[in-house]
C-alpha cells in the first residue's frame, strides 16, 4: 500500500484531487495497485517549517490558499525492493503534480521502505496485513 504524506503551504482542494489523482496514475502506472495508493495532504501553520534557518511557512496571500505549494515535504512509504531509478522518477512526478517544478520552489521527497507485512488496514471487517510471512516466522 504506498503512501505519499504532503505537507505544504496551503493548497486549494482541486489542487490537492489534481495531485492525488496525478501521483495515482503515476503509480499505477509503474505497478501499483491503484486502489492500494493512499495520498494525504496536511497544511503547515505559519513558522512551523524552516531550512536553513528561515521561514518557509510565511503566506503572503489573503485567502491562505494556492493553486499549486510554494514548498512541500514529502514522505513516501514504499515497498523495499523499488530501486533508485523508481524513487527518483517518483520524486520527480510528485515535483510536478504539486507544481513545484520551478527554481524559487522547494521541495524535498524522503523515502521510507515498508515491508507490506507492516501495513494494517480494515478489510471486510478485520484487519489484514499486505504481505503476511509463512507461518512460523
Amino acid at each position: 500500500m504506498p503512501t505519499v504524506d504532503v505537507t505544504s503551504t496551503p493548497m486549494t482542494p482541486s489542487a490537492r484531487l489534481k495531485a492525488a489523482l496525478r501521483l495515482t496514475r503515476w503509480m499505477a502506472a509503474h505497478g501499483s495497485a491503484a486502489a492500494h495508493v493512499v495520498v494525504s495532504f496536511r497544511t503547515a501553520e505559519p513558522m512551523e517549517y524552516f531550512a536553513g534557518g528561515m521561514p518557509l511557512t510565511t503566506y503572503e496571500n489573503d485567502t491562505g490558499q494556492d493553486k499549486h505549494a510554494r514548498w512541500a515535504s514529502v514522505v513516501c512509504h514504499i515497498h523495499p525492493d523499488r530501486d533508485h531509478a523508481y524513487r527518483a522518477s517518483m520524486a520527480e512526478e510528485i515535483g510536478q503534480a504539486l507544481g513545484l517544478d520551478t527554481d524559487s520552489a522547494h521541495l524535498t521527497v524522503r523515502f521510507q521502505p515498508t515491508q507490506p507485512d507492516q501495513v494494517f488496514y480494515l478489510e471486510s471487517g478485520s484487519m489484514t496485513s499486505g504481505d503476511p510471512l509463512p507461518a512460523g516466522r
